[in-house]
């Protein structure tokens, strides 16, 4: 086991679960990775989700017909899951359970089609932690099934720092760098508790771990440097834009731009 209680603080200090609601570019996420995961799920999939915050996406899918396993490592997370589940008719297809990603004990092999790792990867910041995780999902899906890993890029996150004012010293730029990355001195509290990656370095730690990239997606695109202007379109300019947006994700300039990206892989 690992110590976990600064992930914990964080997602403590605030409501997980309207993030993927509350402003136009976190929608933008939300929507594009339904979108991608659409196009690799079989239908009737049995999914399991690490990392689900209040199951914004497992609740989503099992009312789209497919056999959900909730998870998460935050107890007050697990807690909303439950009252949800409680409060919805036509969500038995949901389990909802306590799982720490890099640990999945009590999940047997190969007894899933898909794994979703859209935030527990982008919180482990040592390349051994990554692999742990990478190989738990791996162990969880039958042969030729999927995982979907969501990561933080570096470029935006660095960028989006400086461009509210926040610059970095020359050895925390340097720290950044270093996929062992675990210094808890960053004036953001977010970077204390993250990990940043690049496009090469994600796909990388999938294929070490022994998947076969299917598909990678910018998640939000370039639209975390304007957010006003996103906040600002009505609702048939943005779902212009997301059409526009979700025809170009897969793009790597996209993905270049993007602070959410999301790597589809096959298990082999």
């Amino acid at each position: 086991m690992i110590d976990h209680s600064l992930v914990s603080r964080h997602y403590e200090s605030f409501s997980e679960g309207p993030r993927l609601q509350k402003s136009r570019v976190r929608r933008l996420e939300y929507d594009t990775t339904l979108h991608v995961l659409d196009r690799h799920l079989s239908p009737r999939s049995a999914v399991l989700e690490l990392g689900a915050g209040h199951g914004a996406y497992s609740f989503r899918l099992a009312r789209q017909g497919h056999r959900v396993t909730a998870t998460d490592l935050v107890d007050v997370n697990v807690e909303a899951m439950l009252a949800l589940a409680k409060e919805a008719d036509d969500l038995e297809s949901v389990e909802i359970r306590r799982a720490d990603a890099t640990s999945l004990d009590g999940f047997a092999d190969g007894s899933y089609d898909s794994v979703l790792c859209l935030g527990p990867f982008y919180h482990l910041r040592t390349r051994e932690l990554r692999r742990r995780c990478l190989l738990e999902c791996r162990r969880a899906l039958r042969d030729g099934g999927f995982v979907a890993v969501s990561y933080i890029n570096r470029v935006f996150a660095v960028n989006y720092l400086l461009g509210n004012g926040i610059p970095l010293t020359a050895d925390q730029y340097e720290s950044l760098t270093d996929p062992d990355d675990e210094r808890v001195d960053y004036p953001d509290e977010f970077f204390n508790v993250a990990h940043f990656s690049t496009q090469e370095a994600a796909e990388a730690e999938l294929r070490e771990a022994g998947f076969e990239i299917v598909e990678h997606a910018g998640a939000d695109g370039v639209c975390g440097f304007f957010p006003e202007t996103l906040e600002g379109l009505d609702e048939a300019a943005y779902l212009a834009f997301r059409d526009y947006h979700l025809t170009t994700c897969s793009q790597p300039s996209q993905r270049g731009a993007s602070s959410h990206c999301l790597v589809v892989a096959r298990k082999v």
